[in-house]
């Protein structure tokens, strides 16, 4: 019997575009060879044991209303999984290509929208390769489901014949879940439908009438404040501008990914600064990461803001494994323009602290619900609108801690990408597996087509903090706001050491203002700063935030 499928599911159902398949990809890494018969017989006695992986989409016959879930009469695992082997040398860039390309080949619509590819020749041993449609699961539910047909035992048995798949007891807890702010899921749907039919009118209002959104922010009586507000927010928020992670976008893709990094690492380096956590740490590193990738192409960086969505998971504890969409998403500003390590990480931190308790996530849920009941054209102006508002996607999952084995071999390695949508070329996944982390990017070749330097800059920045943290240069090194600041002081330095030292010292403040400049007021008596400029004492100095440091260089 043919189920209707959720206006959220709708939504990535429709967002399809040849230059941004709406799929989700993700790859396991082993040192040996896999069987293929039991490969085969894992295959199709737990992940196709899940219902929605035998079901095929079916558009409504009158081109109106939601498509359907249907049982694929037809279904054969044989078309699903598909055994390649990579060309010799068989070597990370030849899978990396490999990789690209499938990764840009439609999905066949008459069948169940999935598919495994064995890839052999790989060194010495393989990859599984999956690629799945974002209308079947979301990011977070897709992962617990590939994690779950994997065995915790090197020795467990063959899998036993097909049956419906229960949900396990196993829980990995999403970094992004914001307990105190969001709604039951089931509260959440039933919140966006009885509010269906006003948003989804002021969303084709906004799409059609850019002149609609000055009424809407005079007024909220037209929506739930809180609705209103949001809509307003996103609607009104300018859009990023075009650089390397975003424009206009080519078919072919470019991936990439690090080595597995240690967690203690990393959790070493949050420990150090003002109680970050790993989460905070790894995305800082990423932005600055982004803004060394955006130097290297001659990029303005230094006043740069650059958002990227975040995947929220809006699930109850325990119900990762329900397939479906039920997540949101959330704009977070990466302060690009920050060069110091130590005081972009604090901005990060305080960014991402105040997404913990914004209503934005469980808002834009209902958004992204309400422009699933729109026609499929009105819908992609609809995401647009939204999507473009950011450079790149950014996803955060943890794994489970302890080795994983699949058909009997151990999963050495772990990594997944999310799709973009819009003219967003850029996506960043993040991904924890057997204590340690890995970091892949997926990028639009026509706009980034060298993707592993954006890697070797995370790298480079995440080593820096680490030898801050390590050295305790952290206690005594001078926090830079951005390059501008820094060739500034260089500049006075300078000026400074060429002065006469036998005449008597100026009565002028040595403060250097933001835009490059002397302070003009006059030094304190008995001090070289003026009032405004005082030093605040060691601890206060090494460790200022954002806000005090741009108010001090303003002045």
């Amino acid at each position: 019997m043919a189920e209707r499928m959720n206006h959220a599911d709708n939504f990535w159902y429709c967002m399809d575009e040849p230059t941004n398949l709406m799929v989700i990809t993700a790859f396991m890494e082993f040192k040996e060879p896999l069987d293929f018969n039991r490969l085969y017989a894992t295959i199709d006695s737990r992940l196709a044991s899940f219902p929605r992986f035998q079901k095929k989409v079916v558009p409504p016959k009158s081109g109106v209303g939601m498509p359907s879930w249907k049982t694929d009469a037809n279904y054969d695992l044989r078309f699903h999984l598909q055994r390649v082997a990579l060309p010799d040398p068989g070597d990370k860039a030849e899978l990396q290509e490999m990789i690209a390309n499938l990764m840009i080949s439609p999905l066949a619509p008459n069948r169940p929208l999935w598919q495994v590819h064995l890839i052999e020749n790989y060194g010495k041993g393989c990859v599984l390769f999956f690629r799945i449609h974002h209308c079947i699961g979301d990011g977070i539910a897709l992962i617990h489901v590939l994690l779950s047909t994997a065995d915790t035992d090197p020795d467990a048995p063959w899998p036993k014949s097909r049956e419906k798949k229960k949900s396990s007891a196993r829980s990995f807890t999403s970094p992004f879940q914001i307990h105190s702010t969001i709604r039951s899921i089931k509260e959440t749907v039933s919140y966006t439908q009885n509010l269906g039919k006003k948003v989804t009118k002021e969303i084709e209002k906004v799409v059609s009438d850019p002149a609609h959104l000055k009424q809407l922010v005079k007024t909220s009586s037209v929506l739930p404040t809180d609705f209103a507000s949001v809509l307003s927010k996103h609607t009104i928020m300018s859009s990023d501008p075009n650089t390397a992670f975003k424009g206009k976008l080519g078919i072919r893709k470019k991936v990439t990914w690090t080595e597995p990094m240690a967690l203690d690492r990393i959790k070493k380096v949050g420990k150090a600064i003002n109680t970050a956590t790993l989460n905070d740490v790894l995305i800082a590193t990423v932005t600055g990461a982004m803004r060394r990738y955006l130097k290297t192409r001659n990029t303005p960086v230094n006043e740069l803001d650059l958002r990227v969505t975040i995947p929220v998971n809006i699930r109850k504890p325990g119900t990762e494994f329900e397939l479906g969409n039920k997540f949101s998403l959330v704009f977070l500003p990466l302060p690009v323009h920050l060069e110091d390590p130590i005081l972009r990480l604090k901005e990060v931190k305080q960014r991402m602290d105040r997404l913990k308790t914004s209503p934005d996530p469980y808002i834009n849920f209902g958004l992204i619900s309400s422009i699933g009941y729109l026609p499929p054209g009105i819908a992609k102006k609809a995401a647009a609108l939204f999507g473009n508002k950011a450079s790149g996607v950014l996803t955060n999952v943890p794994g489970p801690r302890q080795p994983l084995y699949f058909a009997g071999k151990k999963i050495e390695k772990f990594m997944f990408w999310v799709p973009r949508s819009g003219r967003i070329g850029l996506g960043i996944s993040i991904l924890s597996y057997n204590e340690n982390v890995v970091v892949g990017v997926a990028s639009d070749e026509k706009l980034m087509p060298d993707p592993e330097v954006l890697l070797e800059g995370f790298e480079d920045e995440f080593n820096h903090l680490l030898d801050l943290v390590q050295s305790g240069k952290i206690d005594d090194e001078p926090l830079v706001l951005h390059d501008r600041y820094q060739e500034a002081q260089a500049a006075a330095q300078a000026e400074e050491s060429n002065r006469n030292h036998a005449t008597t010292r100026t009565a002028g403040c040595k403060a250097i203002t933001k835009s490059g400049k002397r302070c003009k007021n006059q030094a304190k008596a008995g001090t070289e700063f003026c009032k405004v400029h005082q030093p605040q004492g060691k601890t206060d100095n090494r460790l200022k935030d954002v806000a005090q440091i741009v108010k001090e260089l303003s002045s």
